[in-house]
């Protein structure tokens, strides 16, 4: 990764381990088909890519309150479906509940 890059964004980011994760985050989706938001040249790697797309603020983060991150940290629900799956599953086999949810 371009040095000088890094320092633009943590400039930006202000906490070194947060620039990190955001920039740790916007690589594994780079990495997994996600088109860039900035315009990229051939010897761009996902970090450069990643770090620009900060540099240049198309890249946002919201840290989360503290009821925010209770909620996400509370038990789920239970699932309404388990008890449907388990009466209709043979015996020995467990039933799986499968979550789809957006990669952000």
């Amino acid at each position: 990764m371009n040095v000088e890059l890094i320092e633009k964004a943590a400039e930006i980011v202000g906490d070194h381990q947060l620039l990190v994760n955001i920039v740790s985050k916007r690589v594994h989706q780079l990495n997994h088909g996600s088109d860039p938001y900035v315009v990229t040249t051939p010897e761009m790697q996902c970090g450069d890519i990643a770090l620009t797309e900060i540099i240049q603020g198309k890249i946002v983060w919201h840290e989360m309150s503290p009821e925010e991150l209770a909620a996400a940290n509370a038990p789920e629900e239970e699932d309404p479906f388990a008890k449907v799956a388990a009466a209709a599953t043979p015996e020995g086999i467990e039933p799986v509940t499968l979550t789809i949810a957006p990669d952000l």
